[in-house]
């Protein structure tokens, strides 16, 4: 695999990350310092109230975990195309988080 910096992920097109992100052996967790530093620019950059963004290695890819509030939730719960600079997004509720 070769290394990428995420700023060279940032500068790349979407289907230079794609094949990158599919080459990833998630399970020894390559790519997560990535998938997080996105993750943090997501939150800081996206139009809803985030309160978190964390990243979950689901079947073997990087997926953004935004924490929203329950207004931006019930508009953003049925959302499975959402993506963000290579990484699909999924939306949980603050409210539903434990504590």
């Amino acid at each position: 695999m070769s290394v990428i910096s995420v700023e060279e992920w940032m500068n790349a097109s979407d289907e230079e990350r794609s094949r990158i992100h599919k080459r990833w052996d998630t399970s020894k967790g390559e790519g997560k310092e990535i998938a997080s530093t996105v993750a943090s620019l997501f939150s800081k950059e996206c139009v809803y109230n985030i309160s978190e963004a964390g990243v979950l290695n689901l079947d073997g890819e990087w997926l953004i975990d935004a924490c929203v509030v329950a207004d931006d939730f019930e508009s953003l719960k049925d959302r499975s195309n959402f993506e963000f600079l290579g990484f699909r997004v999924t939306f949980s509720c603050m409210e539903n988080q434990s504590v």
